[in-house]
């Protein structure tokens, strides 16, 4: 009897050991188990919060590039839509902070809108080059067309400078000269007189050159009597003709016909006013043009 009960002790005993001992190795398998996952999700959080923060930074470069893009252009219009797009950017980011690096939804999101960001990013980097070539383009073309006109303007001013010099060669060319130029002074029975007192007729001897390049034709001559003083000796105030885009008063004046050749003739004043010793000038012009200078001298 004694040994069947021990027998039943050792049995219940050595159950014991084995349920304890199967009850500590369950125990151990849940914690392990429970370890791993714990492993498992810091991993996992690990993860995601390196790819958001990988995320963040590329929106963070993207909104940079968008700032650098607005002033490669001065297209308005294409300004404004990079100006919308980079507030697109900012609220993306605003998003993406307040969102948990777990929130594995939100994340694929917003890495989706990155990838939408990259290709809009993309296209305006291309948009913007292409313009920035045309203007560069376009500058180089302005530059050229520039130099173009400024050697045409150039080239130009050069012809009209040479044209200019050739009319006013050609002008002179044309010009009439006096040969010679006499004058003698006379009483008023025409005997030759120095005397300021007796002298009553001026009179103007004078020989027109030849010239061939002078168009021919009626020529008026004008003769100017300056006194001592500079003064011009003149009958009538209003005896004017025309010199140097003015207006000057002449002592007397023929109308003479020149055809090319030497022309001789005389211009005759008549004195009505009173002389003064000293040294006179004759001014001869025709054409607008001084043609020669002569002194005289009367006396006391």
């Amino acid at each position: 009897m004694n040994f069947s009960l021990n027998n039943v002790n050792k049995k219940w005993f050595w159950g014991a050991i084995i349920l304890v001992v199967l009850m500590a190795m369950a125990l151990l398998f849940a914690l392990k188990t429970i370890s791993d996952k714990n492993k498992e999700m810091s991993s996992f959080v690990g993860q995601m919060t390196y790819e958001k923060s990988q995320i963040e930074q590329e929106y963070q470069d993207f909104s940079k590039s968008m700032d650098g893009l607005q002033f490669k252009t001065n297209n308005d219009s294409l300004a404004h839509q990079i100006e919308m797009q980079q507030q697109h950017i900012q609220s993306l980011m605003q998003e993406l902070h307040t969102v948990k690096a777990t929130d594995t939804q939100e994340i694929a999101r917003l890495k989706r809108e990155l990838a939408l960001v990259r290709s809009v990013m993309l296209h305006y980097v291309n948009i913007v080059d292409s313009l920035n070539q045309i203007n560069a383009a376009l500058t180089t073309e302005n530059k050229v067309v520039k130099q173009k006109y400024v050697q045409a303007t150039q080239t130009v001013q050069q012809l009209s400078k040479e044209k200019s010099t050739l009319t006013d060669q050609v002008k002179m060319a044309a010009r009439l000269e006096v040969k010679t130029l006499f004058i003698q002074t006379l009483t008023d029975r025409n005997r030759k007189t120095d005397k300021v007192k007796k002298t009553a007729t001026i009179k103007i001897y004078f020989t027109i050159s030849k010239n061939i390049t002078a168009t021919p034709g009626d020529k008026i001559v004008y003769a100017r009597i300056m006194t001592p003083d500079n003064e011009v000796l003149s009958n009538n105030p209003n005896d004017l003709f025309p010199f140097e885009n003015r207006q000057i008063q002449f002592s007397c004046k023929k109308m003479v016909e020149y055809q090319g050749t030497d022309l001789s003739d005389v211009l005759y004043w008549q004195v009505d006013q009173l002389l003064f010793p000293g040294t006179y000038r004759v001014d001869l012009f025709a054409d607008g043009n001084l043609m020669g200078q002569q002194t005289f001298v009367l006396k006391k």
